[in-house]
């Protein structure tokens, strides 16, 4: 029983590996912003407003259903380049935070791509918003993983300067 139980146990770590292998990769980036917290989330709160404080975006809008209600499916447009649509999966006000998936098809070098956009309170005066994600690399072997999650990380972190920028002048 033993034996069975370790010969399990070893064969299962392979399979975890290689699910590793196969590749759910994760960005981050994150920005404390020298405002009130509520000042920061009106800012990032609607589904459809990317476009109003990131610089990579011409165009936000609401194709299908309701803005910051589940199932809204929103068409981002890339400042002179493609457009492409992402579903909003979850919208909490109480904790400032709303979770999204980008549609595959897609013209980016991601699929199965699931993020979260938060805003939490570090102190007084002070907001951090965190955005996350996981994904797959899906460009046909162009880019490697870190080129991928870097392409991810840089848009993260253009936009949030961007807001970061717009709200505490």
């Amino acid at each position: 029983m033993k034996k069975l139980l370790t010969a399990l146990l070893f064969g299962l770590s392979f399979l975890s590996v290689s699910a590793r292998a196969e590749g759910v990769l994760n960005a981050y980036q994150t920005v404390d912003i020298k405002a009130p917290i509520g000042k920061v989330w009106d800012a990032v709160k609607d589904f459809d407003g990317l476009h109003r404080w990131h610089p990579v975006f011409s165009n936000d809008v609401i194709k299908s259903g309701r803005n910051n209600v589940v199932g809204a499916i929103r068409t981002l447009t890339i400042k002179d380049g493609p457009s492409f649509d992402e579903t909003l999966l979850a919208w909490d006000a109480g904790k400032r935070r709303y979770t999204y998936d980008v549609i595959d098809p897609n013209p980016l070098p991601i699929k199965n791509y699931v993020s979260t956009m938060e805003v939490v309170q570090l102190r007084a005066g002070v907001a951090s918003v965190i955005w996350t994600s996981s994904f797959m690399n899906n460009s046909d072997g162009k880019m490697k993983n870190e080129e991928v999650i870097n392409f991810l990380n840089g848009a993260y972190k253009a936009g949030l300067d961007a807001l970061k920028a717009s709200l505490e002048k």
